[in-house]
């Protein structure tokens, strides 16, 4: 609490010398909200310990750092409510036992969840996709007999042996779990984290993510090509919505359409709004076929498979909780989070997993497209073998460019 204390007091002398920008840059929501809590007394007496005043304060701090200006006085005395709220959650959250993970108020801290969900998400599930899915798990499934069959046998005469070893080395086992570790970032095969500001079309944006790396891979290239998120928002249809939502299929299918071809993002930039399709003066590179199936629902072990040998994997969340919204770092896990495929929400990227050895906890490593302020640089770490958590393999697809 003390270093809090000095720390706000050097950065507040310094912002006296300064443009008052460059203090709201220097310092984040949270630490200027740490700064006012006494943690001692807060982690005692378990309650939210600041006054009006100061909330106030806190209030004004936020205005200012994000720019925001209310059209009416009744408009930013809702605003005040909600951001009050959501400032008690964060704060509270920090009392739950065993937490694995860190809450922090952030730009969306005046938004009511409904105004998150369409904006920040974008989704659509529907009834020919839910068959679609079904289909594609009863073909893919079909693969994995036919591919196993020639290996019952040999897995057979293994049975007793492997049994036997893994009794004697149950800890060895679990010791490896540390070294458990598959990261494509590592490769530099990922593109940077986006920002999908106020549009609901998280499904372009991961879409694009896994074509991207894809392309890497298909071509042995050095350098990764930002795809055009913004052409796949505006363009495609029959399944997608531009910011009111869409998904994996529906955008494959939009680009099959178009002979497999894709605009660079520097060729039809991200507008963060719906617009008319544009058709001239684009760069389009040329995928070739593409090619998608289904992970099996909630089968985490085929969606670690599929991870490897394929590339990143466009999944679906259930992302309706705060913890998604105000998530700072961390092993996030949510009890009782939501695993129906008709829940999920919010388009991702899985692109690794990986343990932490302090939490002990597996973990799956998730590209979002909130920007880099939000989470791990804009990343999500989430439970990983941990009953199918928030429904990370309900509704995961793998791509392949032929």
């Amino acid at each position: 609490m003390k270093t809090y204390r000095i720390l706000f007091t050097v950065i507040l002398l310094i912002g006296l010398c300064r443009p008052s920008e460059g203090l709201f840059n220097s310092i984040s929501l949270q630490d200027y909200i740490d700064s006012f809590v006494d943690a001692a007394k807060f982690k005692i007496e378990e309650k939210l310990s600041l006054n009006d005043s100061t909330i106030s304060h806190i209030w004004s701090y936020f205005k200012t750092k994000y720019n925001r200006v209310y059209s009416s006085t009744d408009e930013e005395k809702e605003r005040f409510r909600v951001f009050r709220d959501h400032l008690r959650y964060v704060l509270e959250s920090k009392l739950e036992k065993l937490r694995t993970y860190e809450l922090e108020l952030n730009e969306f801290a005046d938004w009511t969840l409904e105004e998150f969900d369409l904006f920040k998400k974008g989704l659509i599930i529907s009834t020919s996709l839910r068959r679609t899915i079904i289909d594609n798990q009863y073909h893919y499934h079909l693969r994995r007999i036919k591919r196993n069959l020639n290996k019952r046998r040999y897995k057979n005469k293994r049975f007793f042996r492997d049994w036997f070893s893994n009794l004697i080395h149950a800890n060895d086992k679990n010791n490896n779990q540390s070294t458990d570790l598959f990261d494509w970032r590592t490769k530099s095969i990922v593109s940077s984290v986006k920002n999908q500001l106020k549009c609901g079309c998280c499904y372009a944006f991961a879409t694009a993510t896994i074509l991207e790396t894809l392309y890497v891979l298909k071509t042995k290239s050095q350098n990764i090509i930002d795809f055009s998120a913004q052409q796949i928002a505006d363009c495609s249809s029959n399944g997608n919505n531009g910011c009111s939502g869409g998904n994996f299929p529906p955008s494959v299918r939009y680009l099959l359409g178009q002979g497999g071809k894709i605009a660079t993002e520097a060729s039809y930039p991200y507008a963060g709004k719906k617009q008319a399709c544009n058709t001239n003066n684009l760069n389009q590179i040329d995928l070739g076929n593409i090619e998608y199936g289904a992970i099996p629902e909630g089968d985490e072990k085929n969606l670690a498979e599929a991870l490897m040998n394929y590339g990143p994997i466009f999944i679906g969340l259930d992302a309706d909780s705060k913890r998604f919204m105000f998530y700072k770092s961390g092993v996030l896990q949510i009890k009782n989070c939501p695993t129906r495929r008709q829940d999920m929400d919010h388009a991702m990227v899985v692109v690794g997993y990986g343990y932490d050895n302090i939490l002990k906890i597996p973990y799956w490593i998730i590209k979002n497209s909130w920007g880099t302020k939000w989470g791990e640089h804009g990343y999500l770490r989430l439970a990983k073998d941990s009953g199918n958590m928030c429904g990370i393999a309900s509704m995961a697809y793998y791509g392949k460019l032929i």
